[in-house]
């Protein structure tokens, strides 16, 4: 964000951290980002012995702009999104803006998929909702619809939008998670809750292209994505090519990621742009 300057380099970061993180410690093992307007928020320690701490954690303090991005630590913003910030401050309703979800959180079969979410939605209230988006990886709409149900790497509110909701993420999440207690898609609470609070409050919900959540794979070629030059967020999710936990913190794995050939076009892309960067992370102050 840095390196786009302007009101990227100015825009306020707020770090979710659980796990009981200490401060100090944090301060400690991240001294690059005394340099740049980023704020560490440990997770009260109530809320991090629970499950979702840090989606909670999200929505916990006050909107300071217009936008509000909530986006996952392995999202990589590699382009300008003027367009979009420019389209959220315009809105004159409250409006979230994102990805949708790259397959069903119950069933890549479509009468599945769809009877699914009309028994969840009819039980908790929203029994007309339409299903009326498509998976971003089901372009032939072969795994079903579904309500505006976001993936989570790359969510964007105008300020509207985000005080509104703000306060329903949690009593709507812990009913998703009371319905879906002892399923595997209860790993999915946060999203489909997100899904619920746009419903309760009638904001507008406006799907992005995979540009503004594009994993490091290649399969959203197939899906929408023109070319890697058009990715502008990167979600660097998926850990077969490197360890998204430690190839930034770990010299060795940081060298090897940046001296890499990688097969992927989309890999290839992010390469290049981690190599564009100033190495903040070693004191190096240069680039690649």
């Amino acid at each position: 964000m840095a390196k786009l300057g302007g009101v990227y380099a100015a825009a306020p970061i707020v770090v979710s951290v659980g796990g009981h993180a200490d401060i100090d410690e944090l301060h400690a093992a991240n001294t690059w980002s005394s340099a740049f307007p980023v704020t560490w928020r440990p997770v009260p320690r109530a809320i991090s012995d629970r499950g979702f701490s840090s989606g909670f954690d999200r929505y916990a303090e006050a909107p300071r702009g217009d936008v509000i991005i909530l986006a996952d630590a392995d999202a990589c913003l590699m382009r300008p999104i003027d367009e979009l910030l420019q389209r959220m401050r315009d809105a004159d309703r409250p409006s979230v803006a994102g990805l949708p979800a790259h397959f069903s959180p119950f069933s890549r079969d479509g009468s599945e998929n769809n009877a699914a979410w009309r028994r969840l939605l009819e039980t908790l209230g929203f029994a007309d909702t339409p299903l009326n988006w498509r998976y971003s990886e089901s372009s032939d709409g072969a795994f079903g619809g579904c309500p505006a149900y976001i993936n989570y790497g790359f969510v964007v509110f105008n300020k509207s939008a985000f005080s509104a909701i703000q306060p329903l993420i949690r009593p709507l999440t812990a009913r998703v998670l009371d319905y879906l207690r002892d399923q595997p898609s209860i790993f999915f609470s946060g999203q489909i809750a997100l899904s619920l609070a746009i419903l309760t409050v009638g904001a507008d919900a406006l799907p992005l292209g995979p540009e503004y959540n594009c994993p490091n794979s290649d399969e959203m070629l197939a899906h929408g994505l023109r070319d890697p030059a058009d990715i502008r967020v990167l979600h660097y999710l998926r850990r077969e090519q490197f360890d998204r936990h430690s190839f930034l913190c770990n010299r060795d794995e940081f060298d090897a990621f940046c001296c890499k050939s990688f097969a992927s076009p989309v890999l290839q892309a992010f390469q290049q742009h981690v190599r564009s960067l100033p190495h903040c992370f070693y004191g190096e102050g240069k680039t690649q």
